[in-house]
């Protein structure tokens, strides 16, 4: 096995691990996620991986956006189980039709059209969380999030080692490797500000 295919799995599995803290932390009452935000997050997923997948026509840079649909979904379910569920505001509506107009771009132009514009969806998904964190520090705890941006960052590696000259399909791991990373950031700028 090359290192490209082995540093793909390892993507996958350090996301699943990061998902599992993560769904540890909402059973013990530690984390208060925000179900809008995973349910866009869902759909978006769905959209994004298959966009992904077409425009890449590589499995191996695939394997962390293929474990992504599974293990977001059911964060989803849990989320609504425990009743961490809010009605959508104007932002997820607008991430959700986002998602939803690059999906049919995909379908009916180029895949890497679609896969460019569900990231825009996927910023926005990461909206109805930051403002959490800003009213509320202690409401996501850091960890999962940096297990996350390290599994994206593995996963950008792969897209590097696995190089096509495909530059598009460098934006979605690396886009993710900020955007996880910001949610501990904002929590720790939050919790600094509070305490002030």
């Amino acid at each position: 096995m090359n290192l490209g295919i082995t540093l793909a799995v390892l993507s996958g599995v350090c996301t699943a691990v990061a998902y599992l803290d993560y769904n540890q932390a909402i059973l013990s009452g530690q984390t208060k996620p925000n179900g809008a935000t995973w349910a866009i997050w869902s759909s978006i997923c769905l959209i994004s991986t298959f966009s992904y997948f077409a425009s890449s026509g590589d499995f191996w840079k695939t394997i962390l956006p293929f474990a992504n649909i599974v293990l977001c979904i059911g964060t989803l379910i849990l989320s609504l189980v425990r009743g961490r569920f809010r009605k959508l505001d104007p932002t997820d509506w607008i991430a959700l039709t986002i998602g939803i107009i690059a999906a049919i771009v995909c379908k009916i132009t180029n895949p890497t059209y679609g896969n460019v514009l569900v990231q825009a969806a996927i910023i926005i998904g990461f909206w109805p969380t930051w403002r959490g964190l800003w009213k509320d520090p202690s409401c996501e705890k850091s960890r999962p999030w940096w297990i996350w941006t390290v599994a994206y960052g593995i996963a950008g590696t792969v897209v590097i080692l696995r190089w096509r000259h495909q530059y598009v399909d460098l934006l979605y791991p690396w886009l993710c490797v900020v955007l996880h990373a910001s949610v501990p950031v904002v929590g720790r700028i939050s919790s600094n500000r509070q305490n002030i």
